[in-house]
């Protein structure tokens, strides 16, 4: 049985899956997010298969969609629309727990869980970038995330050409052991 609760080894995020697609019949995904205070989210960046919706539990968050930065506290929510980059980073004293929702889930639980195995296992640097691209192809594709200010084509096109090659070199099936199934890709 794979954890309900993650944690990523260099920033101390930790990440519950409280509903999983799974669990919605694919309809959303539904996590709880706690953030260490002065930590930093992910990099700007947009999906185009899923919306998120951040709602803030305790504490406060930075949540930066399109160009402009939203400070949410308790009870406040956020969507960031398909397409539209954002990112979020607690720039405050305290931690910060919130829910994400997903829709539809992607597979983004897959590429969390494969992330922060590759983490556990010392296969990232101390980023947490994976030291392998095809590590880090499949995890950008498996969760639909793209970075923004960078071609979205070239990068879908990329991601899709050094995944197709890890699938030809059979490189995937080693990361089952964190998502306890096979990869769908």
């Amino acid at each position: 049985m794979l954890a309900a609760t993650v944690q990523h080894k260099y920033t101390g995020e930790q990440i519950t899956f409280i509903k999983t697609a799974k669990d919605t019949d694919g309809k959303h995904l539904l996590i709880e997010v706690t953030l260490p205070s002065n930590g930093e989210g992910p990099p700007l960046h947009c999906h185009d298969e899923f919306v998120e919706e951040f709602t803030i539990l305790e504490g406060a968050l930075t949540v930066t969609v399109g160009d402009k930065d939203h400070i949410l506290s308790r009870g406040q929510s956020i969507i960031a629309e398909k397409g539209i980059p954002h990112t979020f980073n607690n720039r405050h004293a305290e931690d910060v727990r919130f829910q994400v929702k997903l829709t539809p889930p992607s597979q983004f639980e897959e590429s969390v869980r494969i992330h922060y195995g590759l983490m556990g296992d010392g296969l990232t640097n101390e980023q947490g970038v994976p030291k392998n691209i095809f590590y880090l192809a499949l995890i950008l594709k498996l969760q639909n995330t793209l970075i923004a200010g960078k071609s979205l084509t070239v990068q879908r096109a990329l991601f899709s050409a050094f995944v197709s090659v890890g699938t030809w070199l059979n490189m995937y099936q080693a990361l089952e052991k964190y998502t306890g199934q096979k990869i769908r890709i």
